[in-house]
């Protein structure tokens, strides 16, 4: 209730008694008016929050400690009347709260909001509370709203091409540079008779006078195999904060690779996702990385020899807890990266 209700309830029981002791019938009918206004307020209230849903429409990817921005949908499920004057508490940051004037019936409205996870794994919304003060301001109706959406929080992402430079094998580039069928340009000639029109450049065929065909480079993908070792000694926290280093540097080097390209393959000392390209490969690692849990050596190790990589490049990322940089269990791969080593350098 609000203060407003209890000045209203104060002048209802000074009218009612006034009523009583004088016996004046306007007296009585005031105070019937002020029980009705109640009784309506009451009804209208809960009507005006019924049949209100609530959905969040989120990005395809969700980082941990990276805000993101989602629409709010409210959709009033009711056929005939609207709702008015609606609040809505928990939808996004922390304490603030957004108001819609009017939800008409069969229609929606939409707001933007910003969201943060710290955390990467899998995640519910918190729940929402819908109030309104709807018709009279008498009382504060509230009607909580649970989501049971579960969404999936990548880990933290941060830039690599430092570390993907240091590498010569890995190097931030796609193409070899070879003549074949591709969209880059790799030359332009004049057109020999015969040849199929599809490759002819008009615009430059106009500008030097003749026919002239552009040549495309041929692209090769390479290949990556990004290995998590996601062992640690003990549950310590620095074990922790260095598992969680490792798996953020894994799953930055996946986004950056994919970004650019790459196929690629990622093993954990739990988990193998096998080479691909394209979104749903990378969703797939990814889930991966933001599930993988700490591990000991006595759940089984790594698998070794260079036929894990299939051909492409090793990429080591560990904790630095069970194995080293200079570890000689790490021949073969092209770079290693430890999460104890990050920590040092900031």
């Amino acid at each position: 209730m609000t203060k407003e209700t209890f000045v209203f309830f104060g002048l209802l029981a000074a009218i009612a008694l006034a009523g009583f002791n004088s016996g004046n019938n306007l007296l009585y009918l005031i105070s019937g008016v002020m029980i009705g206004s109640i009784l309506i307020s009451l009804i209208a209230g809960r009507v005006n929050l019924s049949r209100l849903s609530i959905r969040r429409r989120i990005p395809p990817y969700i980082f941990a400690g990276h805000p993101f921005r989602a629409n709010l949908e409210v959709q009033n499920n009711k056929h005939l009347s609207g709702s008015y004057g609606v609040f809505l508490e928990g939808g996004g940051a922390q304490g603030t709260s957004l108001f819609f004037v009017s939800i008409e019936a069969k229609d929606k409205e939409t707001r933007e909001i910003e969201l943060l996870f710290n955390q990467r794994g899998i995640h519910k919304f918190p729940p929402m509370t819908l109030s309104c003060k709807f018709p009279l301001g008498l009382f504060d109706l509230r009607k909580k709203v649970v989501d049971e959406q579960e969404i999936i929080v990548y880990p933290c992402i941060h830039e690599v091409d430092k570390l993907v430079q240091g590498s010569s094998q890995i190097q931030d580039e796609l193409s070899s540079h070879l003549k074949g069928p591709g969209s880059g340009v790799y030359s332009v000639r004049e057109y020999y008779h015969g040849e199929s029109a599809t490759n002819i450049s008009w615009k430059l065929s106009a500008k030097l006078d003749k026919l002239t065909v552009k040549e495309t480079e041929r692209e090769e993908k390479r290949r990556v195999c990004v290995v998590l070792d996601n062992a640690v000694r003990s549950d310590s926290p620095a074990s922790l904060a260095a598992l969680e280093r490792a798996v953020s540097t894994a799953a930055s080097l996946v986004w950056h690779l994919s970004k650019n390209g790459y196929s690629l393959k990622l093993v954990t000392r739990d988990k193998t996702v096998g080479y691909g390209v394209g979104s749903e490969h990378t969703h797939r690692m990814l889930i991966a990385l933001a599930l993988a849990e700490a591990a000991t050596d006595s759940t089984g190790g790594l698998p070794a020899g260079r036929g894990l990589f299939e051909g492409g490049a090793g990429v080591l990322v560990t904790c630095g807890d069970t194995r080293s940089t200079n570890d000689p269990r790490n021949a073969g791969f092209a770079l290693v990266i430890s999460g104890k080593i990050q920590d040092e350098r900031k």
